[in-house]
């Protein structure tokens, strides 16, 4: 299919000009195909939930889309992710985003047809006016359809935030308090043994907490600190995290004087300043904007309370990393997270050494040696088997880590009431699935087999292969390869549990 060996032949710049425009045309209609695939994919699976048939602890039908968009079965994402490599979520919000421009924006389907707009631009249109009522979305496709393309997409995103929200004020108002139901903090894997958090928290505490960590910031400058001020800023978020010691720098620096600006500014220089000092002839650019401290912002001047007990205020946190003795020995190696990405062994040392930690060296768990049991539910000991050599999702492509999957039974368990052997729940009989996946081979006509413990070898239900290791999956497709390896999957009826 591919030629990786080819060169592209010494042309003319303007040849080569005809070339790329060739080639940009082409990936917009392939975008374009994957969109009405992705269209005619959910009609091929269409599940009416309103007829006699209909039984949804088997076979659930789903509205991915907005409001009149026809529902599909809960199953149809997941062959169409693994044939395009993708998880089932990615797949779920391509069948969405593809239904709602096609019934919700038809003026928008008919230019992304036409090649008139690209197929992403569509997608995220669709994305954000998914909550819009079927009307209110006709306006939003009546009124901006012809501009899209036109215009530089950040450009446009903000007319299309002012119109979504014009065409719908109830809903607007609506999606406010939902927004204020959501706050939330969360963190995900950066890079460098770093971790990007994010917050979606009111403005005002947003506004003060930014301010809490511009002024930590300057008290670790004035303390003598030269890094620069992100990486300060970056530090004062790990102070935080301490509460005692944040209280005892901000209680030592309360009086401290300065005539330079917030720090914030050089980050975020429409944020306003504000002071932690309650005297009142503090420089006016050292006031929070408003005139009225709001009531739950205290004085950051007072002292603790007797019998303070700053261990004691530490919120608990179990983190478990993997190393191997080596590492000790050698002084440098890779550490594994299993809640993060990959550390090194100094970084490891730092991170323990900053934050005071208590560190409790365990043996290595050897999966191999765990034994099986015979009842259904999994033990501890033997679901920390599982994840420690098992350490993602094992349905094709599959996307999830979270140390909750299910861990499901290759071969399906048969009690031993009714003449199942005994050791069915074993190393080599379980692997890690997120739900969906677990209800696809449940119910939805999927396959799996699992030939040697962590070698899961997938059939999907139109006959494609895929086998899916710790080192990613490996799609054999309809082929008599494919075929063949499914064969050779199948299990041994003298099989000795491992």
């Amino acid at each position: 299919m591919f030629d990786s060996t080819a060169e592209l032949p010494t042309v003319r710049t303007a040849d080569l000009a005809g070339l790329i425009e060739q080639n940009h045309a082409e990936l917009v209609s392939a975008e374009c195909r994957m969109l009405q695939l992705a269209c005619s994919w959910a009609d091929a699976h269409y599940l009416d939930s309103g007829s006699e048939e209909y039984q949804p602890l088997i076979q659930r039908a789903c509205a991915w889309g907005g409001e009149g968009t026809p529902e599909v079965s809960e199953y149809c994402a997941a062959e169409l992710g693994a044939l395009q490599g993708t998880g089932i979520m990615a797949a779920r919000s391509l069948i969405a985003d593809a239904l709602d421009v096609r019934y919700r924006l038809p003026r928008l389907w008919a230019r992304v047809l036409t090649g008139g707009v690209r197929a992403w631009q569509a997608r995220e249109i669709a994305e954000q006016t998914r909550c819009l009522s079927w009307q209110a979305c006709a306006d939003v496709d009546h009124a901006l359809s012809d501009f899209v393309g036109m215009m530089p997409w950040p450009r446009f995103a903000r007319i299309l935030s002012a119109t979504i929200l014009e065409a719908d004020p109830a809903l607007a108002a609506e999606r406010a308090d939902r927004a204020r139901m959501a706050q939330d903090v969360f963190s995900f894997d950066s890079e460098d043994g770093l971790k990007t958090v994010v917050a979606k928290a009111a403005a005002g505490d947003a506004i003060w907490f930014l301010a809490t960590v511009n002024r930590i910031a300057e008290i670790l400058a004035a303390r003598g600190d030269t890094d620069p001020v992100g990486t300060r800023r970056a530090r004062a978020l790990g102070i935080l995290a301490q509460p005692a010691e944040a209280l005892r720098l901000l209680i030592e620096h309360q009086h401290d004087r300065t005539d330079q600006p917030n720090e914030s500014s050089e980050r975020e220089p429409a944020e306003p300043d504000a002071t932690f000092d309650d005297e009142p002839d503090a420089p006016s650019e050292r006031e929070p904007e408003s005139d009225v401290e709001p009531d739950d912002h205290h004085s950051l001047s007072m002292a603790p309370p007797p019998a303070f007990d700053a261990r004691a205020v530490r919120p608990r946190v179990v983190l478990h990393f993997h190393l191997s003795d080596a590492a000790f020995g050698a002084g440098h190696a890779l550490v594994r997270c299993e809640d993060g990405g990959p550390l090194r062994l100094a970084e490891l040392v730092e991170f323990l050494g900053r934050t005071g930690c208590q560190v409790r060296i365990q043996p290595v768990l050897d999966p191999t040696q765990v034994a099986p049991v015979d009842g259904y539910e999994i033990p501890q000991r033997l679901r920390a088997a599982v994840r420690a050599r098992q350490i993602a999702d094992v349905f094709p492509f599959g996307t999830c880590l979270s140390s909750s999957m299910d861990l499901d039974h290759t071969e399906r368990y048969v009690p031993t009431d009714y003449g199942g052997p005994p050791g069915q729940t074993r190393l080599g009989n379980l692997g890690p699935m997120a739900r969906p996946g677990h209800r696809a081979e449940t119910h939805g006509g999927w396959a799996k087999r699992q030939p040697e413990p962590g070698y899961f070898v997938h059939r999907s239900p139109n006959g494609y292969v895929y086998l899916v290791t710790n080192q990613g999956t490996l799609a054999l497709g309809r082929t008599a390869f494919g075929a063949a390896v499914w064969q050779v999957a199948a299990p041994k009826p003298a099989a000795i549990p491992v």
